[in-house]
């Protein structure tokens, strides 16, 4: 009988555990985390490249921001979502409320904790952009083809440059564009897998677009972003480090070549991991 109820008990727990993974790698996919560090270590590159401090606060705003416009993001798009990605439909629509009240106040617990006048401004106006974007800017892309990409390419681009000013002006004009083009490229590479809902919406993305001609279009623009940050490191205006930026460019063309022969969840999901292996730059320093 012991045995019988030791048995039943580890079968209890190992179900448990099992669920508890589940819902976590869902959140983890569906939940918007991987494409949200993004923030933080692209913010933490920008600084390291401009040679600036970033505090560990800003650096959780910087995660915390786009986590919770991702999630207000997905709600939005529930009913498409639900005839071209129904896992992350199904997901969002069971938790996303839940996970987007969370978020909101994180983010505006560190806001309050942090009281920085420039990164509670900055935040307050990189929220509603955020908001705004998937109310009214994504639209804009049914006429101008890529236009989402810039849009956001500017928004964040903005959030991991102005908080980390530093250095002269000619390296801050520098990190900005290659921080520009560098999310542009991830940005129209993920637009892949929403091919079909972006075709419902009648979104003109790279891809809906372009179709797989669109990978050579990111190529050359993540060439440019590279020989853009290379000048920089070459001319003394970015300090060496910034070597280890123009390396992860060589992974983005890896990725952009090897997708025709992956899944395409597999390949944003590789993509969305170049993100934190920014934070190599800060190792590069610290060491």
């Amino acid at each position: 009988m012991s045995v019988h109820l030791y048995e039943t008990g580890s079968l209890k727990n190992a179900t448990f555990l099992r669920e508890l993974f589940f819902a976590l790698k869902n959140l983890l996919i569906h939940g918007g985390f991987l494409p949200a560090l993004w923030g933080p270590s692209l913010l933490v590159a920008s600084s390291v490249l401009l040679e600036s401090h970033c505090s560990p606060l800003s650096c959780g705003v910087s995660f915390m921001l786009p986590l919770t416009v991702y999630a207000y993001d997905y709600l939005a798009d529930l009913d498409v979502d639900s005839l071209t990605n129904s896992d992350r439909s199904e997901f969002n629509r069971r938790w996303g409320k839940w996970l987007l009240a969370a978020y909101a106040g994180a983010l505006l617990a560190l806001l309050l904790i942090c009281m920085d006048p420039l990164i509670m401004a900055l935040t307050a106006a990189l929220f509603i952009m955020g908001i705004m974007y998937a109310g009214f800017f994504k639209g804009l892309t049914r006429y101008m083809t890529g236009f989402k990409n810039i849009y956001l390419g500017l928004i964040w681009s903005s959030w991991t440059t102005i908080p980390a000013m530093g250095g002269s002006h000619p390296a801050q004009a520098l990190v900005f564009i290659f921080m520009f083009l560098k999310v542009y490229v991830n940005t129209a590479f993920s637009d892949y897998k929403d091919v079909e809902s972006d075709s419902l919406k009648g979104l003109k993305t790279l891809p809906v677009v372009f179709g797989e001609n669109s990978l050579m279009i990111l190529q050359l623009i993540n060439a440019l972003g590279a020989a853009i940050l290379s000048l920089g490191v070459l001319t003394g205006i970015i300090p060496c480090i910034g070597v280890v930026a123009v390396i992860l460019s060589v992974y983005t063309a890896l990725y952009l070549h090897l997708k025709p022969f992956m899944d395409i969840r597999t390949a944003t999901l590789i993509a969305d991991l170049e993100g934190p292996l920014h934070l190599l730059l800060a190792v590069g320093v610290i060491s």
